[in-house]
């Protein structure tokens, strides 16, 4: 487990930050929705208020000695010969435009099984060509907002990849709402499960003047972009089992720090 502090100077009351989660795109097979993802890349490069939480499984980074190995779901701008840096490319691209605005990058269990399978260090290769933090598989990320007048208001996220497979909707937010019950945190984002789902929890908490104050925490399934089923393409894992179809996208969490609001959406 990583953590990481970081520190935000604003100015105006109304400023409103955006905190979008990028992860189990599988770039690398023909199942993966290339052109939504750099849609959403192109969204937030036109955000001034962004930040970005990598969530890992990148690239699919499943080589010909993996038992998942299909030649057939191969995309064709992969190189056989090196499919490990030919992805790792390929997600260095995509995150370039965006890079000054990712707060760290998680690795997932695609770059877990390239790196005890081949020896090939692709996640920690990605995080240091686009000068970004490593923040393993489970991160805390803790954000201060500051403004000029010396107020500060300080959001603890809880951010990991996840594990572990659930089907139903019912079963994905019980594993959700575990991780929100087990870490002390404002904002929580799991990966992993390819589906989006979020959750708000109220509490009772003690403010500085000793006042009984209700605040909430915020989590969320971070999605995917990765078809489930796409004509045309040999079925995918999740085809072969009958899956239902995955969410395709992500979410977005808003902090409005002045007025200490959090949300979410998916």
């Amino acid at each position: 487990m990583e953590v990481k502090e970081v520190w935000i100077k604003y100015r105006s009351r109304k400023a409103e930050y955006h905190i979008y989660p990028i992860g189990d795109i599988h770039a690398g097979v023909k199942h993966c929705a290339e052109a939504m993802i750099r849609k959403r890349i192109r969204e937030i490069q036109d955000d001034p208020m962004a930040l970005v939480i990598g969530m890992g499984d990148y690239a699919d980074y499943v080589t010909p000695n993996d038992k998942r190995w299909d030649d057939d779901v191969v995309s064709i701008w992969v190189d056989k010969g090196d499919i490990g840096k030919s992805q790792e490319d390929w997600v260095v691209e995509l995150f370039r435009p965006i890079k000054s605005k990712i707060m760290g990058l998680l690795s997932g269990n695609h770059e877990q099984s390239i790196r005890l399978s081949n020896n090939t260090r692709v996640h920690g290769h990605i995080c240091e060509r686009l000068g970004v933090t490593d923040l393993g598989y489970t991160a805390y990320v803790r954000i201060t907002f500051t403004r000029s007048n010396g107020s500060a208001y300080r959001v603890t996220c809880f951010f990991t990849h996840g594990s572990g497979w659930a089907i139903t909707k019912g079963a994905k937010l019980n594993k959700l709402q575990r991780v929100m019950d087990s870490f002390e945190a404002d904002i929580y984002a799991v990966g992993h499960m390819h589906d989006i789902i979020t959750d708000t929890k109220p509490y009772l908490a003690l403010n500085e003047a000793g006042e009984l104050k209700q605040r909430e925490k915020v989590g969320a399934i971070t999605g995917s972009w990765f078809k489930t089923y796409e004509q045309g393409v040999p079925a995918s894992y999740g085809e072969r089992k009958v899956y239902p179809p995955t969410s395709l996208g992500a979410p977005i969490f808003t902090i409005i720090p002045d007025k200490k609001i959090l949300s979410v959406e998916g």
